[in-house]
């Protein structure tokens, strides 16, 4: 049977970033990573660039948010171009350093626990590890700490010698966070598992693998499985050239020519993915394609946003940014480390179990779904009515 609309041309989709240092997150100047994808054909596009241009005066040949950044009305002139594309954009954004804490349950946790990774994220465990290191980690003011830096040199090469602190043998002295304590004890006690499973990811052997903690490719991923997808039967994806796209393009190309659709879960909840890619991602030059200017324009938006949340100059952009936001955006969430909230609670004690069965090298599985259950009745406030019925009941039966 034939694609839908096959005979239609495909919607031109065209995506730029901003903020990218690929897998370096520890970056200080530029701690958010924007991407932003557009629905706009190349003439739309080209039409815009020039009535911006000659509104605002820019003499540049293109329009380039790295530019205009040093221009005082750089606020004005982003919000007029994502304006001017209202609903046909969707941006997404991550934290660097945020991103580094979920890359450390990714590649620590998941290798021993993924034969239930099920259970840990439906009760988001990943979520409160990933928030959690990023707090520790990143106190304002203070210096990145070595162990820091010590996850991304891991996380890039997978060679347990880049980070000795994490893996030490022998533990040293009681981290100050309870958090990082645990975190060091699990990595330690099924140092064995994490190494095994991660040999093939190592650098030497796969050129891939350098981009591990890059955004780029993810973030792609979310826009058009769980975006454009939706909203349109065919897609031509247009990037701005991008090093970790180009090494991991072949991953798209299973959605090439035929309709991809599937429920996946989370863990938490089903979410269907849908995408027909017509054609291999393209690569281009901002300065031959219009169409880029502007995505590079809304995601340089984002990222200066979402360092300048409550500033005048970007309130009003700042609520452009917040309807036109992926779901999958990557920002920290207090709450899910608040440990006055029943959720938090439990992941701090299924942590702290995780990290007692590392010291013992004991299953780290075995009967979790039953310690997690225990965890929640002690946390959960029981109905008044229930409590006055267990005390009779235990009155009675002495």
């Amino acid at each position: 049977m034939a694609e839908p609309h096959a005979d239609l041309p495909p919607t031109l989709i065209s995506c730029d970033e901003a903020g990218f240092t690929g897998p370096k997150l520890l970056d200080d100047n530029q701690p958010i990573f924007a991407y932003a994808a557009i629905d706009l054909s190349a003439d739309k596009a080209s039409a815009l660039v020039d009535e911006i241009k000659a509104k605002y005066r820019i003499q540049a040949p293109e329009l380039k948010s790295k530019l205009l950044r040093k221009r005082d009305n750089w606020p004005t002139i982003a919000l007029e171009v994502a304006q001017r594309v209202d609903g046909r954009a969707l941006v997404i954004a991550a934290d660097k350093r945020l991103n580094l804490g979920g890359k450390a349950f990714e590649y620590l946790f998941e290798p021993v626990l993924q034969a239930k990774s099920g259970l840990f994220y439906h009760y988001d465990l990943h979520r409160f590890v990933m928030n959690a290191l990023y707090r520790v980690f990143f106190i304002a003011g203070k210096p990145v700490p070595q162990l820091a830096h010590e996850l991304q040199a891991f996380m890039k090469s997978f060679d347990p010698a880049d980070a000795p602190t994490l893996f030490a043998a022998a533990a040293g002295e009681k981290e100050t966070s309870e958090v990082l304590d645990c975190v060091l004890r699990f990595a330690r006690g099924y140092a064995p598992t994490i190494a095994s499973q991660s040999e093939h990811l190592q650098a030497d052997n796969n050129q891939s693998a350098k981009w591990t903690l890059d955004l780029t490719t993810t973030c792609l991923f979310s826009l058009i499985l769980h975006g454009w997808g939706h909203r349109h039967d065919r897609l031509d994806i247009l990037c701005d050239d991008s090093k970790p796209l180009k090494a991991m393009a072949h991953v798209f190309d299973g959605m090439v020519g035929k309709t991809i659709e599937a429920d996946l879960s989370n863990g938490r909840q089903e979410a269907k993915i849908k995408a027909h890619l017509a054609n291999p991602l393209r690569f281009g030059s901002s300065a031959d394609n219009p169409t880029l200017q502007i995505a590079d324009v809304l995601a340089g938006a984002t990222a200066d946003v979402l360092q300048h949340v409550g500033e005048e100059p970007y309130r009003e952009l700042y609520s452009w940014v917040g309807e036109h936001m992926h779901a999958h955006a990557m920002l920290p969430v207090d709450e899910l480390i608040d440990t006055r909230y029943p959720g938090p609670r439990v992941n701090l004690a299924v942590l702290n179990e995780l990290a007692r069965r590392a010291d013992k090298g004991e299953d780290p599985l075995k009967g979790m779904e039953d310690f997690y259950a225990e965890e929640f009745r002690k946390v959960m406030p029981q109905p008044r009515g229930l409590r006055a019925l267990l005390r009779t009941l235990s009155r009675s039966e002495r």
